[in-house]
């Protein structure tokens, strides 16, 4: 039974949350006219006509023991160039690097096997992030690479970054995508724009779909579980550190500590979600497969996890 203040919160949050929700901006964007016309006000000098495949948490692994990545929004337009749509709610200090691994990743997809490099399919990533992702006060980042000592130059790699501010006021990006940045922030837009009011019609089937809502409760528990246990783990580990740091002085014996306690923390959290699972009937092939794919591990560490559940 889950706590009853951590499900008031679950459902609060629900209730509260917006297209700047990671959870309600994937789901809206499942529908690919929606998609669609996104990409055309974010692009409109390409003209896309149509989309397809649109795909919400799409996962790409190189290989068994790499980094997987998850893809917010992951589609293809008629022209075949290739698109990832991301919502960023907090600033997490490491844009640059999840950028470049987001398109290291759409790369792979774009190339064929005996295909000529300079046949590959344009990559876009996009970023809606609701704070200044670069300190620079910028609404709109488009960034692409160049030749240092010569920016005449084109480096045409197919590669383009668009990263928006939905805080900025400085309204600086053509009207509609402004129309479409306004309701990400939640700020007061006019009914005179179809796609504005189709959006919101959206949205609301989104807030009122019985799965999704379950769904995002579930996930919010785990969540919510998990910051819990680490932060009580990050307490008992920095007593133990400190514990331990009378022989060896309190600045050393509170960085043990603290590592100590991050470690049992994570190895907590999993074996919690491995419980939580089990409690909404998973199986066990279900539940290694979720392990491994949402927490990088290897087939082994996810069995160790599941069967200190089960104990």
């Amino acid at each position: 039974m889950p706590n009853q203040k951590l499900l008031a919160q679950a459902r609060r949050s629900w209730e509260e949350a917006g297209l700047a929700n990671d959870f309600v901006f994937n789901k809206v964007m499942l529908d690919k006219r929606i998609t669609l016309e996104v990409l055309r006000r974010v692009l409109p000098a390409l003209h896309i006509k149509r989309v397809k495949q649109v795909v919400s948490q799409q996962e790409f692994t190189s290989s068994h023991d790499a980094k997987g990545v998850r893809l917010d929004i992951y589609v293809e337009d008629d022209q075949h160039n290739r698109y990832d749509i991301e919502m960023q709610v907090v600033d997490k200090h490491n844009l640059p690097q999840r950028i470049r691994f987001y398109h290291a990743n759409l790369a792979m997809d774009c190339y064929e096997k005996g295909q000529n490099y300079a046949t590959a399919d344009n990559s876009y990533v996009i970023f809606f992030c609701c704070f200044d992702p670069f300190g620079c006060g910028e609404q709109e980042y488009q960034i692409e690479r160049s030749i240092k000592g010569h920016p005449e130059a084109t480096y045409a790699d197919g590669e383009q970054t668009l990263v928006f501010d939905v805080t900025s006021l400085c309204r600086e990006v053509n009207p509609k995508l402004q129309q479409f940045l306004d309701v990400i922030a939640n700020r007061q837009v006019g009914d005179g724009d179809d796609f504005i009011v189709q959006l919101e019609k959206r949205i609301t089937f989104v807030k009122q779909n019985r799965k999704w809502r379950r769904e995002y409760m579930q996930r919010s528990l785990y969540e919510m579980d998990i910051e819990n246990s680490i932060a009580l783990a990050r307490e008992q580990g920095l007593e133990k550190g400190l514990s331990q740091g009378k022989a060896a002085g309190i600045k050393e014996g509170r960085a043990v500590g603290i590592e100590e306690g991050l470690s049992q923390g994570k190895d907590e959290e999993r074996v919690a979600m491995v419980r939580g699972l089990l409690d909404i009937g998973q199986q066990h092939d279900q539940i290694i497969k979720f392990l491994v794919k949402t927490r990088n591990l290897t087939t082994k560490q996810a069995e160790s996890y599941y069967q200190t559940a089960i104990r």
